[in-house]
């Protein structure tokens, strides 16, 4: 027998409800914890234990540092420290869990103290993690930090409160720090949130231990808490549903000097209105004389306080009602609370702990919820919750759970003291002053539910709701819930059907389409195919969401019966419902681009577009044809319009197709296609700002609004240019010129355009265009008697006289020269040169 178990041996004797298991010792290297956590890291069904170290407290630095520790637990009999996932020692002040990658399996986050860096350990299974460290988490003092989806989206996001580098924290020119918001993206990373945090925040808090996650006014968004040691306050931040914060003044908290020292939170709903109330430590009246030094820093006895919720958001006094009597609440130096239901009566009780004030002090106590009215200790002698010993003198921290699988609460201590060990205590098999088995099912929060979902959904759109769900525990964890081995053969459906990998029933939705009687869906088998089961994904505090796409049945109407339900790990099992709602299509999905399953049109079809079926509207569209869609385009398509248009053909449109060519073939063919029956042929107008033939004011007034047209050789400038009509305004003589235009360009000649550079009378006879009766000055024989131009004037065949007898020739007279003949020619047979006229 060791001699810890010698010492603890006289205790267990001593009724405590918790007691140790001999059998079952944590594994202890003189380390100094200040947080831990509770998380089923391998999803085994048994709960692990996470321990965050660190020696230092108003002051530490790199020296403090310690190796934080990850306990697997051994299937109940007993933990064995997983080696390699802290690697290297560091100054953490807080370790917490969650799924901060989306694959359904818990990760942790570490909130590094002293200016250090804080970091994820991402769970990739079979006990291996990736370090990941958080980018606006570097150089921080982390006391504390709460996960919650604080924006929405989705991810889990961190709230940390920061020391700051004015060391000795809570000395009365403490500097204090800022509280910091990082951001999830959903893959381990996060960014910088601060932005929606009110400015200022300084020396408000400037020594946290404790902060918290709460939605204070039930609107199902996550509000701040934050605890005091030092200058300045407790306080809250109200967020306003979308991640941006303004400043929440808590009139309890501000109330006087006294209470504006706290060292932890503990929310729960205690008279159950419905609405979160607070557990405070030490923000009480001291005791002159109870002071002790711990760690090197004074603290001095408090009392504690439940603050009540006023149904509005808010706490404007303590311990309302003599919630808590003086009585029953004198000054300890208590640093955490942790709620259950001990008793099975549907109500929170909770178990304070803290620092002893002398060998027999009872610094672990049981109190009972009384009627949601009052909270007094358990009797004696179970108001001590847990042995007086030694040993467990200096316990800073707590949480339950059943280590064992007996149907009893457990709970893990964790000690602030390198001389203490940290404890697993078992809850103690006794009918008279045990713990009793959990027979209580876990408490939904009917906050009208029956209007949740409201009275009609619309096939394959989202639903969903948001609930409140505890098994009277604080904190809400996942392994609070049933392990359930055969969670992935149900007909699981869902945002959260794919993030199961924890096995456990979180609280969920139940529902099933068409029951006669909603009274079916109670008595339906979890396995009952038409059972969907639609998992709530954890939010923060003690809020679930859960959302999935309402399922099509076959009928163009349906109605959804639900329920919302819950399973703890004892099994107990409860449920809200069940309600009905009318389910029927959205006349709006056809035409939204998806095709859903109850829609008749395919998308390969091709008279469907975007999920419009456009066959039946009366207009043989494009896309249809007398083939496939006779309704719309036959089988006679003929219009009668005098257009041959497709799917118009000589067979079934004779009248309009008698001519050879369509409608569409890019050739105006009048008659008898026109502009009016065929616009794509025969509407010439190109609006390139010059009215060219056959554009005219009527078919084309936006290029045919001046006097003129291209062609007439005039450059009209505006609107003609070189581009839109090159034939008036193309610069001359060199410009890029046209064989054909009547001008032989610097770039023509007489071999590459003889029709623009022949000249009759250069004795170069350029056949074509020039012949013998045309240029016969060139050409030869012209001049000579062929017998085919008789002179009608009086000369002799051939020779005729100057004025000319109308048959093409013209004679050269009397002492005339051969220059005359060949001015004669060239401007009387190839006309005048034509030259291009400039504006």
């Amino acid at each position: 027998m060791t001699a810890l178990t010698a010492v603890l041996m006289p205790s267990i004797a001593g009724a405590a409800p918790w007691q140790v298991d001999n059998n079952v010792q944590l594994p202890d290297s003189g380390y100094v914890t200040q947080k831990l956590e509770l998380v089923d890291v391998d999803n085994d069904g048994f709960v692990d234990i996470v321990f965050a170290n660190s020696s230092g407290d108003n002051t530490g630095s790199v020296q403090n540092a310690q190796l934080n520790q990850l306990l697997i637990n051994d299937n109940g009999a007993g933990f064995t420290e997983q080696g390699g996932v802290f690697e290297d020692e560091d100054n953490a002040y807080v370790i917490k869990a969650g799924d901060l990658d989306d694959d359904g399996d818990a990760d942790l986050v570490v909130g590094v103290n002293f200016t250090g860096q804080s970091y994820v350990l991402l769970n990739e299974g079979n006990g291996d993690f990736t370090r990941q460290d958080i980018t606006p988490g570097n150089n921080k003092s982390i006391g504390d930090l709460e996960l919650g989806d604080i924006d929405g989206d989705g991810d889990l996001d961190i709230v940390a409160t920061d020391w700051g580098s004015s060391q000795p924290y809570g000395d009365p020119v403490d500097q204090g720090a800022s509280l910091h918001l990082w951001l999830g993206n959903g893959d381990g990373t996060f960014d910088n949130g601060d932005g929606n945090l009110p400015m200022g925040m300084a020396t408000w808090s400037a020594w946290s231990f404790d902060i918290e996650l709460v939605d204070v006014d039930n609107d199902y968004a996550l509000d701040v808490l934050v605890s005091n040691r030092g200058v300045g306050f407790g306080f809250g931040l109200k967020n306003d549903g979308n991640g941006t914060f303004t400043k929440l003044s808590v009139p309890a908290l501000e109330a006087n000097i006294a209470k504006q020292v706290n060292a932890s939170f503990t929310p729960s709903d205690f008279n159950g209105d419905g609405f979160i109330d607070l557990i405070t430590l030490q923000d009480g009246v001291g005791q002159g004389g109870n002071c002790l030094d711990i760690m090197g820093v004074q603290y001095c006895a408090k009392r504690n306080s439940v603050l009540i919720n006023n149904g509005m958001g808010n706490y404007p006094t303590d311990n309302q009602g003599n919630y808590w009597a003086i009585a029953n609440n004198p000054a300890k130096l208590d640093f955490d609370a942790a709620t259950l239901d001990f008793n099975n009566d549907g109500r929170p009780d909770f178990v304070v702990t803290g620092v002893r004030l002398g060998p027999n002090d009872k610094n672990s106590r049981l109190f009972l919820n009384k009627n949601g009215t009052t909270v007094e200790p358990a009797p004696v002698p179970q108001d001590a919750a847990f042995p007086i010993v030694p040993e467990l003198a200096s316990t800073f921290g707590l949480q339950f759970a059943d280590f064992n699988h007996d149907k009893r609460e457990d709970v893990a201590l964790a000690s602030r003291d390198a001389a203490s060990k940290n404890f697993v205590l078992f809850g103690r098999n006794d009918p008279t002053d045990g713990v009793a088995i959990d027979t209580t099912p876990p408490r939904i929060f009917d906050d009208g539910f029956a209007a949740k979902l409201g009275t009609l959904l619309f096939f394959g759109k989202q639903a969903g709701i948001e609930a409140r769900v505890d098994d009277y525990k604080t904190p809400v964890r996942w392994h609070d819930f049933l392990f359930d081995t055969g969670l992935g053969d149900l007909n699981l459906t869902g945002d959260g059907a794919t993030l199961i990998a924890h096995g456990r029933r979180l609280p969920y939705m139940e529902f099933a389409l068409g029951l006669g009687d909603p009274n079916e869906l109670e008595t339906m088998a979890d396995d009952d195919p038409k059972k969907f089961i639609a998992p709530s994904i954890w939010f923060g505090e003690a809020l679930w969401r859960v959302g999935f796409t309402v399922p099509y049945n076959g009928s163009p109407t349906d109605t959804l019966t639900w329920q919302y339900c819950a399973i703890d790990a004892a099994g107990n099992r409860d449920c809200v419902g069940p309600f009905s709602v009318e389910l029927e299509i959205d006349p709006n999905d056809c035409g939204d681009g998806t095709v859903q399953e109850w829609e008749t049109c395919d998308e390969d079809s091709e008279t469907c577009v975007d999920c419009q079926e456009t066959c039946g509207n009366g207009t043989c569209d494009p896309n249809e044809t007398p083939a496939n869609c006779p309704e719309d385009c036959g089988p006679n398509p003929c219009d009668n319009d005098g257009a041959c248009e497709p799917p118009e053909n000589a067979e079934n449109c004779p009248d309009d197709c008698d001519y050879d060519g369509v409608c569409g073939d890019d050739i105006c063919q009048n008659p008898p296609e026109t502009p009016e029956n065929c616009p794509q042929d025969c509407n010439p107008c190109d609006n390139d700002g010059a009215c060219e033939p056959p554009e005219d004011s009527v078919n084309c007034p936006n290029d045919c609004d001046y006097d003129g047209f291209c062609g007439d050789d005039i450059c009209q400038d505006p609107p003609e240019n070189e581009m839109n009509c090159p034939e008036d305004c193309l610069p001359e003589p060199t410009d890029g010129g046209i064989c054909g235009n009547g001008v032989c360009d610097a770039n023509e000649s007489v071999q590459t355009c003889p029709e623009d550079c022949a000249v009759c009378g250069d004795d170069i006879c350029t056949n074509p265009p020039e012949n013998a009766d045309n240029c016969p000055a060139d050409c030869s024989g012209a001049t000579a008697s062929d017998g085919e131009c008789p002179d009608t004037a009086g000369g002799v065949d051939g020779q005729c006289q100057l004025d000319d007898d109308g048959c093409g020739c013209v004679a050269e007279p009397e002492g005339g020269t051969r220059g005359l003949w060949a001015s004669l020619l060239l401007f009387g047979v190839f006309g005048v040169r034509r030259f291009r006229k400039r504006a």
